[in-house]
């Protein structure tokens, strides 16, 4: 038995420059091109993905090729490194660690000392 091919929700809003959740939102409306639910899985036959993108073009011609879908890289989403959020201070904590340390970067590096050496 062979499958035909079909791309996820993710490889289509690659494709198409939207977000995932206007594919998800667009599903709620049902608008856009057919899909297939199994489960949470959402999968976009190829085949249906044309025949969309065929009846929804404008100021092309109709024999104007469209993108080839069977070329497509599929895409890989990495994680996005979590950035540490930083420090924050009421005002009167920050003019009170500037005046013992110089600069709040120093106090930062000076607190960060003592807590490792007290978790170390």
């Amino acid at each position: 038995m062979q499958t035909e091919p079909a791309f996820t929700e993710t490889e289509l809003a690659h494709r198409w420059n939207v977000s995932i959740k206007t594919l998800q939102r667009w599903r709620s409306e049902e608008r856009g091109p057919p899909y297939i639910k199994l489960s949470k899985a959402v999968r976009y036959p190829v085949d249906e993905i044309v025949t969309y993108e065929q009846a929804i073009r404008q100021g092309m011609s109709n024999e104007a090729p469209l993108p080839s879908l069977c070329d497509a890289q599929p895409v890989v989403e990495s994680p996005a490194p979590a950035a540490p959020e930083p420090k924050r201070y009421y005002l009167s904590e920050a003019f009170a660690l500037i005046a013992q340390y110089g600069s709040l970067e120093a106090a930062e590096a000076a607190l960060t000392e003592v807590r490792d050496e007290t978790q170390g």
